[in-house]
C-alpha cells in the first residue's frame, strides 16, 4: 500500500512540476516534462513476484514494474493505457505472458551461456599462469641444485691477461 502511495504522490507531482515548468518558461515544447524518479521497489522482479502471487493486479504491477525501471509517467500512462485496450478487445493476455516468459528464458539461457564461455575463457588463462609459475619453479629448483663451481676452479683471468699462454 505505502509503494502505490508513493507512486501516486510521485506522478501527482510530476505533473505539477510539469505544468509549473510550462507556466514558467512559454518557449518549452509541449511534450517537454518534468519527472520525480522515485523506486520504492527494490526491482522489477519484487513486483512480479507480487503479480504472481495474486496479492496484486495486473493494472497495479504494470505501472510500479515500469515506474522502478524509470519510464516516464507519460510512458507509464500509455502502457496501462495499452493493456486496458488490449484487455478490452479480447487479447489473450496468458499467450502474450506466455511469449514474455519464452523470451526471459532464451535471454536467461543466453545469458547463462556468455557467462559459461567467459568463466572458460578466465579458466583457460588461470591455467596458463599455473603452467608459466611451473615451469619458473622448474627452473629456479634445477638453478638451487646445481653446483657453484668454486673459485678456485675457476681460469685465473687476470694472469691470461698479463701472461698470455704464447708468450715465452
Amino acid at each position: 500500500m505505502l509503494n502505490s502511495t508513493i507512486q501516486s504522490i510521485a506522478l501527482a507531482v510530476n505533473k505539477v512540476m510539469t505544468a509549473t515548468y510550462h507556466a514558467c518558461y512559454s518557449d518549452a515544447k509541449e511534450g517537454d516534462e518534468l519527472v520525480l524518479l522515485t523506486a520504492p521497489l527494490a526491482s522489477t522482479a519484487e513486483v512480479q513476484s507480487l503479480y504472481e502471487a495474486g496479492l496484486i493486479d495486473i493494472e497495479s504491477a504494470l505501472p510500479a514494474a515500469l515506474h522502478s525501471l524509470g519510464c516516464t509517467a507519460v510512458e507509464v500512462a500509455g502502457a496501462v493505457k495499452r493493456r486496458k485496450q488490449s484487455d478490452s478487445s479480447g487479447t489473450d493476455s496468458k499467450l502474450i505472458e506466455a511469449q514474455a516468459q519464452s523470451k526471459l528464458g532464451d535471454a536467461d539461457v543466453a545469458l547463462k551461456s556468455a557467462q559459461a564461455s567467459k568463466i572458460a575463457a578466465e579458466t583457460k588463462v588461470v591455467e596458463q599462469q599455473v603452467a608459466k609459475t611451473k615451469a619458473e619453479t622448474k627452473k629456479i629448483s634445477r638453478e638451487a641444485t646445481t653446483p657453484t663451481p668454486a673459485p678456485e676452479s675457476l681460469p685465473d683471468v687476470a694472469n691470461a691477461i698479463t701472461d698470455p699462454p704464447n708468450k715465452k
